[in-house]
């Protein structure tokens, strides 16, 4: 499978895990999943765990994403979203950036414990 995707013990933030290249297919599955896990949950903070998925979408299609893919899903713009990508990659930037353009809370970090307590400030 190419993403797994886990509650933490204490219920309060979903994780997903990819384990290949970042394509536009992969993060298209990955949203949907997240959107049926918070429709179930209602768990509104999510750890997207890409140190081993570089993102090769592309700005055109990491724009798409954004401004397309993620509202057609039914995203929700009051989840917060943080994303672990690995020391020196820079792939991910593009799409931080148009995702908070278009409103939504995301932010990226280099370490997993400093996007869980960014996650789960002012909860």
């Amino acid at each position: 499978m190419d993403f797994e995707i886990t509650i933490s013990d204490d219920n309060t933030y979903i994780m997903g895990k990819v384990n290949v290249p970042l394509t536009r297919k992969v993060i298209i599955e990955l949203t949907q999943e997240y959107v049926k896990l918070y429709k179930k949950t209602g768990i509104k903070r999510i750890i997207s765990d890409f140190r081993d998925a570089p993102n090769v979408m592309g700005t055109t299609k990491e724009y798409n994403f954004a401004h397309s893919d993620i509202p057609s899903i039914g995203f929700p713009r009051d989840i917060r979203v943080a994303v672990v990508i690995a020391k020196g990659d820079t792939s991910h930037k593009f799409s931080e950036t148009v995702a908070v353009n278009v409103g939504y809370q995301v932010e990226t970090f280099h370490s997993f414990d400093q996007a869980v307590e960014w996650l789960l400030k002012d909860t």
